[in-house]
């Protein structure tokens, strides 16, 4: 049994029931089309992104009466809605059982529900109401918004603190292993990006397999690919996009320095994303898109100029930067909705005392 059919099983118990009492066999009809109508917006709108209430309701007049009465607004495109910043909204569903877009005014969904089966949506928080009565939507899946929809992002940014914790705190992925130039983790090899993501690709793979599909180096524009995409299968105008960058010093076999890496890398790689999901968006806005950005940060301190003259490092050098956190100005996780709070994952080094 799939999420649908449990919350059409609960609402047999919650909601059906009301609707009957109320408005008789026309209210069992009705509160049917509301529900359907409610997954079909779910399947276009991701609720983390709504920031007002989401109204959905169906007068049951003219099913009793037989009468035509004609929509009070344009036809819905819910597939228009997917990567806007959603406030309030209303849809009413027509005797052709299309949803209409409505502007409320001055009524109150109180007021809709003296007639009509109403879907109410606020903060989180579900609810059916039919006449003077009202009832909340149980919670069974606590990763969902809405019970009505199904988790996808939520699913990518467990994954990710889990690789975090698990992968790269103490360098355990035999993939990952490989991007160090010693063996106590002081210098990243020269060059070492391909190792990184698919190092995360492989993990994705594994721990995401059977719901979604995860392709390393998708081209985002003519130049420049994206490390890796993520897309569900079970809802494929989600998409989700990852960008790996990394912290630190990397050297040659010769132990020359061949990059030294620090706040400005990380700057750039949150602007190279935000662009990213901006070309995403304009190619793709029947998608429901966001953007995740890995930072893999082996920042040491007091390293010498040469890898070759250093062998070990003390808790209070290789540790130094583990707690401390990275600003960003522009910081595009604090001003737009597709973009997630970076995940920056410190490697760890083996130190000597």
């Amino acid at each position: 049994m799939n999420i649908a059919d449990i919350i059409n099983q609960v609402c047999e118990e919650t909601h059906v029931p009301m609707a009957h009492e109320i408005f008789g066999d026309a209210g069992l009809n009705v509160i049917f089309q509301v529900m359907e109508t409610v997954q079909a917006f779910y399947r276009h709108v991701e609720p983390e992104r709504i920031g007002g209430q989401v109204i959905v309701f169906r007068d049951v007049r003219p099913a009793v009466q037989g009468a035509i009465i004609p929509p009070r607004g344009p036809a819905a495109d819910f597939a228009a809605l997917a990567n806007q910043d959603i406030g309030d909204l209303c849809f009413e569903i027509a005797v052709d059982g299309r949803p209409y877009t409505r502007v409320l005014g001055e009524t109150t969904y109180e007021e809709l529900a003296e007639t009509a089966i109403v879907y109410r949506y606020y903060g989180e928080q579900e609810e059916f109401l039919a006449g003077s009565q009202r009832k909340p939507v149980s919670r069974f899946d606590p990763c969902a918004r809405s019970q009505f929809s199904v988790p996808t992002f939520s699913n990518l940014r467990e994954a990710l603190q889990h690789y975090a914790r698990e992968n790269i705190r103490e360098s355990t992925c035999y993939i990952f292993r490989q991007v160090w130039r010693d063996a106590n983790r002081l210098f990243f090899r020269a060059g070492p990006e391909s190792l990184m993501r698919d190092s995360l690709t492989q993990f994705l793979n594994n721990r995401l397999s059977g719901n979604h599909d995860v392709w390393p180096e998708q081209k985002v524009n003519e130049k420049n690919p994206v490390d890796i995409r993520v897309q569900p299968r079970f809802q494929n105008n989600r998409l989700m996009i990852i960008e790996i960058k990394w912290l630190g010093d990397s050297a040659d076999d010769d132990g020359h320095i061949t990059a030294r890496h620090r706040d400005a890398r990380a700057q750039e790689g949150a602007d190279q994303l935000a662009n990213y999901l901006n070309e995403q968006r304009r190619s793709a806005p029947g998608h429901v898109i966001q953007g995740y950005y890995v930072i893999i940060d082996a920042r040491r301190r007091n390293l010498p100029k040469n890898a070759a003259a250093v062998a070990t490092i003390s808790r209070a050098d290789g540790l130094h930067y583990e707690s401390q956190e990275l600003s960003f100005n522009p910081a595009p996780h604090l001003t737009r909705p597709d973009f997630d709070e970076p995940y920056r994952m410190f490697a760890r080094p083996v130190c000597c005392d």
